[in-house]
C-alpha cells in the first residue's frame, strides 16, 4: 500500500523489498510493546525492568541484522518518481483485486455479492465471447505507446539551479540523457548530488545517463556528478585532456575504476556525435597550447552542442587569456565559436566574457550561473554591460 508513497518521496526500490519489511513487521509489534514495559517497569521494578530490557536488546540486534540486507547487491535500486495518474492506477487496481477478487471466490455469497458475483461473471462472459477483438485492441494500444515512445521528439535543454555552479540536464530528440556539469558546494551540510541533481533527474523520470560531460574538475562543476556516478547507471563520461590534477579528479578516478564507466578524454577537433544531426565539436583544451595560468579553468573543456540550425556553446571557466588563445585558434573560421545560446564563462566573472568573445560569439541567448547573493560578486556587472551591447535582456 506504501510502495507508491516511497517512490514518490525517496525514489528508492529493492529486489529485498518485501522480505525485509515481511521480517521486520513480525517483530516490530513485541519490541514496541517491550520496550514500553521496560520504560513503566524501570519506574516500578528495577530488577525485572533489567529482565525485559534483555529481551529488548535481543529483539533490536534482529533488527540490525535484518538491515543488514540492505548493503547486498541490488538492495538499493533509484526509480523516476511516479507521476500522480500512476499513482492513482496503481491504488485503483489494488482496491479492485481487494474488493472484487475474494467476492468472486465466495462459495455462499449474500445476496449483495451475489449481485457483483453476476456482474463479474457478465464481465468474464462477455471477455471470453471477445477474447480476440480485447487482445487485438489491447496489442494495438501497446504498439501505440511503443511507437510514441521512440518517435523522435523536440531537443531538451534544461539549465538546473544548483546554486553557485553550472548544471545542464539535456534530452535529445531520441530520449539520450546528457549532464554537463553538475554543480557543487563547499558546505558540508549540503550535498547538491544527493540533495538536487539526483532528485532532479529522478522526477524528470530517468534513473539513468547516457553522457556526462565534465568542463574541468573545480568543485562547483563536478561535486554533484561525482555522487551521481556512484548511485546510478552512468554509460559514458567525457572529459577534456587533463595538464594539472587535483583531489576532485582522483577520486573521479577512482569511481570510473570502480564502477567500470567508459571515459572518453578529448580536446580540440574532436567530434563526439551523440545521434543524427545532433553532436558536440570540441574548442578547447589544446596540447599545442597549454595555459599555465590558472591551469584547471582555462583548459575547461570549450564545446559547441550543434542540432540543426542551433547551437549552444558550452565555456566551463576560462578566463580571457583562455578567450584570447581561442580566438587565435580560430581567427580564420570564427563561424566555429557562433552560436545561439552562450552559457557564459566563468559565472559572468570580471576576468572572462571580453567583448571581443562576446562579438565572435554572437548568442541570442545568455546564460549565467550563480548563486544568489554569492560571495564571489557574479556576475560582474561589467560583464552584464557587454552582453547588453550585444542585445539582450537582464530577465
Amino acid at each position: 500500500m506504501i510502495l507508491p508513497i516511497l517512490l514518490y518521496n525517496f525514489n528508492i526500490g529493492g529486489i529485498y523489498f518485501l522480505i525485509t519489511n515481511l521480517l521486520v513487521s513480525m517483530i516490530i509489534g513485541s519490541i514496541v510493546i517491550t520496550g514500553f514495559s521496560s520504560i513503566i517497569m524501570a519506574f516500578m521494578f528495577k530488577p525485572l525492568a533489567k529482565i525485559i530490557a534483555f529481551f529488548l536488546n535481543f529483539g533490536i540486534d534482529i533488527l540490525k541484522n535484518i538491515s543488514k540486507l540492505s548493503k547486498l547487491p541490488l538492495a538499493k535500486i533509484y526509480l523516476p518518481t511516479p507521476s500522480f495518474f500512476m499513482i492513482i492506477l496503481y491504488f485503483a487496481s489494488l482496491a479492485v483485486v481487494y474488493f472484487l477478487y475474494p467476492i468472486y471466490r465466495l462459495k455462499k455469497p449474500t445476496q449483495s455479492q451475489k449481485r457483483v458475483k453476476n456482474i463479474i461473471a457478465l464481465f468474464h462472459y462477455k471477455f471470453n465471447q471477445k477474447r480476440s477483438k480485447y487482445i487485438m485492441c489491447i496489442i494495438i494500444i501497446i504498439a501505440v505507446c511503443i511507437c510514441v515512445s521512440i518517435v523522435p521528439k523536440d531537443l531538451k535543454i534544461y539549465f538546473v539551479d544548483v546554486g553557485q555552479g553550472d548544471c545542464t540536464f539535456i534530452v535529445t530528440p531520441t530520449n539520450k540523457t546528457i549532464f554537463v556539469d553538475g554543480g557543487g558546494s563547499l558546505n558540508k551540510d549540503f550535498d547538491v548530488g544527493k540533495q538536487t541533481v539526483l532528485p532532479y533527474l529522478l522526477d524528470k523520470g530517468y534513473n539513468s545517463l547516457d553522457y556526462i560531460i565534465i568542463s574541468h574538475f573545480d568543485q562547483d562543476h563536478v561535486q554533484a556528478l561525482l555522487y551521481v556516478m556512484q548511485e546510478i547507471n552512468v554509460r559514458n563520461v567525457i572529459i577534456g585532456k587533463q595538464f594539472e590534477t587535483c583531489e576532485n579528479y582522483e577520486e573521479f578516478k577512482k569511481i570510473v575504476r570502480e564502477k567500470n564507466i567508459n571515459v572518453k578524454v578529448v580536446e580540440a577537433g574532436t567530434r563526439i556525435s551523440i545521434e543524427k544531426d545532433l553532436y558536440f565539436d570540441v574548442l578547447w583544451p589544446c596540447s599545442n597550447n597549454i595555459i599555465s595560468e590558472n591551469n584547471i579553468n582555462n583548459n575547461s573543456l570549450v564545446a559547441k552542442l550543434m542540432y540543426k540550425d542551433f547551437s549552444v556553446l558550452f565555456t566551463g571557466d576560462i578566463e580571457e587569456v583562455a578567450e584570447k588563445a581561442i580566438l587565435e585558434k580560430y581567427e580564420k573560421h570564427l563561424e566555429k565559436l557562433k552560436s545561439t545560446v552562450l552559457k557564459v564563462p566563468h559565472h559572468g566573472s570580471k576576468t572572462s566574457s571580453t567583448q571581443e568573445f562576446l562579438n565572435a560569439v554572437k548568442p541570442q541567448v545568455a546564460l549565467i550561473g550563480v548563486g544568489k547573493n554569492n560571495t564571489f560578486g557574479h556576475p560582474n556587472d561589467l560583464v552584464l554591460e557587454r552582453l547588453k551591447r550585444l542585445g539582450m535582456q537582464d530577465i
